[in-house]
């Protein structure tokens, strides 16, 4: 059975939020999974909406709902070191995460599903250890057992 949603999962370094975004979007840009101005709307809509989650081990789950993707793709990024987003909760205040959740869902009514989703996933603190320590190749397969 075929996946609905296509996973990325990768590691990097970032010096802030926007170029962990950016560093998603390429690897998804890569994949042939959207284009350029999918990365840019996400960085516009986390100035306005950030997505960082105050959860146990705290994420960011940007997003947008733009032209530009031409499948679902979500980019799971695993940083070497903590970077700073706004909470989704608080513009003022923020969580330093090294998991960043990256969305790119064409449907509306799937992008909200989907969210909803991967909500309970990353508020699931022995789930989402697992994202902060198992092999790369195995975080994606939790993905598939635990998001299709």
């Amino acid at each position: 059975m075929k996946s609905k949603n296509t996973y990325l999962v990768v590691e990097g370094s970032a010096e802030n939020w926007k170029e962990a975004i950016v560093l998603c979007g390429e690897y998804m840009m890569k994949n042939g999974s959207v284009e350029r101005e999918f990365i840019d709307s996400c960085i516009e809509r986390e100035k306005e909406y950030p997505t960082g989650l105050p959860s146990a081990i705290p994420v960011a789950i940007p997003h947008s709902k733009v032209k530009g993707i031409h499948e679902n793709c979500i980019c799971f990024l695993r940083l070497n070191k903590p970077v700073r987003f706004y909470r989704m909760d608080d513009s003022e205040e923020f969580v330093e995460t090294r998991l960043v959740f990256n969305l790119a869902i064409k449907q509306a009514e799937e992008h909200l599903e989907f969210l909803q989703k991967l909500m309970q996933f990353v508020m699931n603190e022995q789930v989402i250890s697992k994202c902060n320590k198992l092999p790369l190749e195995a975080v994606r397969e939790l993905f598939l057992e635990e998001l299709e």
